[in-house]
């Protein structure tokens, strides 16, 4: 299988447009895209063409990361992409046809910490996703019943995710949002500041 990476940026040097990698991809067997949200213009959403090339992809690939800016990108945060994204993924039933990778690095904080923040971020982001009644969105938005849509839209943004995953750490015996740094700083004095 062959990944053909979709990304535009100016801070980041991109060999080829989008529009090419993608129609290389849709014309050669076995490539998909992978889209890196990394890197496209900070008005361009990934989460906006994951419905698309799910129609003419088997399979598509996503490297979850933070936008370039002026500071790093890498850690994934619960930001609203991030959410968007797993909607997307969520809601089109695409998670057997998705291949997720997150990044983690920042050379400025611990990696430890970036990859266990950022991991946590994008399970949160499915579970938010995994919540939402899309049944009942796609019922309203194919009925027409657009204010009703956008009231329940509304009304899922105060739906207890929090709660959830609070009781889904407890039953996997996994500490919770405040006391798991902890460890990382544990580790972080007892073993990586050690190294040579």
């Amino acid at each position: 299988m062959i990944l053909i990476r979709l990304s535009q940026g100016v801070e980041s040097f991109t060999a080829g447009s989008s529009e090419f990698a993608l129609s290389f991809a849709a014309t050669h067997d076995r490539c998909i895209p992978l889209m890196d949200n990394g890197h496209y213009h900070p008005t361009e959403v990934v989460s906006d063409k994951i419905p698309a090339l799910l129609c003419f992809f088997d399979e598509i690939a996503l490297h979850i990361t933070r936008p370039v800016r002026w500071d790093s990108d890498h850690v994934v945060l619960f930001d609203d992409e991030t959410k968007e994204m797993a909607k997307e993924i969520v809601r089109n039933d695409a998670l057997d046809r998705v291949y997720m990778a997150l990044d983690y690095f920042d050379a400025s904080i611990n990696r430890i910490g970036a990859w266990a923040t950022g991991f946590r971020n994008w399970q949160k982001a499915l579970l938010n996703a995994m919540l939402m009644p899309h049944d009942k969105l796609k019922e309203l938005q194919d009925a027409g019943r657009f204010s009703e849509l956008m009231a329940c839209q509304e009304g899922c943004k105060l739906l207890p995710m929090g709660a959830v995953w609070d009781e889904y750490l407890r039953r996997c015996g996994v500490k919770g949002e405040l006391e798991w740094f902890d460890d990382v700083l544990a580790y972080e004095k007892e073993v990586l500041n050690n190294r040579q």
